[in-house]
């Protein structure tokens, strides 16, 4: 429940978002303990930093390449943003804002979830191409999320799902705008299974009034 801002010029700023403010029993990071300061840096802070691959490791140019992104110009908040920043030790996961653009579209980049609790979806996602087009299906019956959202090579052939994060996203998009279409950015089905398939939401004509 933070928001962290890179500039241009290569500074960083993060602050709490007011739902955490008002979140009953909420507990700040410690690297960050008060809940309404704006914390600067002129680095990116080791919280966050300590959750990017190292330039050094010998399988940093094929991670960034499975994330869609140039191992010599991602910038470590692209990095981030791009992979969730997960670690196995916490529960924390960073995501990218939906970006806005002009004329009402909304573009987003996400890894697939769910690959590896789904039959076939390896094989299926070995055959994607890039710019293909895939398909969303609701999945009210899932029993860990009644708003979870399938991602279909074709209908009733699964390929992922979009993550939780996403999902209620997904959902007021639908909602809010003329059209709503997923494509494969990039399949990588020889990696592990959170990384094999990068999907591109795109949203047009979204109303935001």
């Amino acid at each position: 429940m933070g928001q962290l801002h890179a500039s241009p010029g290569g500074r960083f700023e993060f602050s709490y978002l007011p739902a955490a403010k008002a979140e009953p029993g909420f507990v700040p990071l410690a690297q960050f303990p008060r809940l309404g300061e704006v914390y600067e840096s002129d680095v990116l802070p080791a919280f966050f930093a300590n959750r990017v691959m190292s330039r050094q490791r010998e399988t940093y140019p094929e991670y960034a390449h499975q994330l869609g992104l140039n191992d010599a110009t991602a910038t470590p908040v692209e990095i981030l943003v791009r992979s969730g920043g997960s670690r196995a030790t916490d529960t924390f996961h960073i995501v990218d804002d939906l970006r806005y653009h002009p004329q009402g579209a909304v573009v987003s980049r996400f890894l697939a979830s769910g690959v590896r609790h789904l039959r076939g979806a390896t094989d299926r996602i070995a055959s994607l191409r890039a710019e293909q087009e895939l398909v969303l299906r609701d999945e009210p019956d899932n029993p860990v999320n009644a708003r979870a959202i399938l991602i279909d090579e074709r209908a009733g052939e699964p390929v992922g799902y979009v993550p939780d994060w996403l999902a209620d996203d997904v959902h007021e998009l639908r909602s809010a705008s003329n059209e709503v279409r997923i494509f494969v950015e990039q399949a990588n089905p020889d990696a592990r299974p959170h990384l094999q398939l990068l999907c591109r939401l795109e949203a047009h004509g979204v109303r935001t009034d």
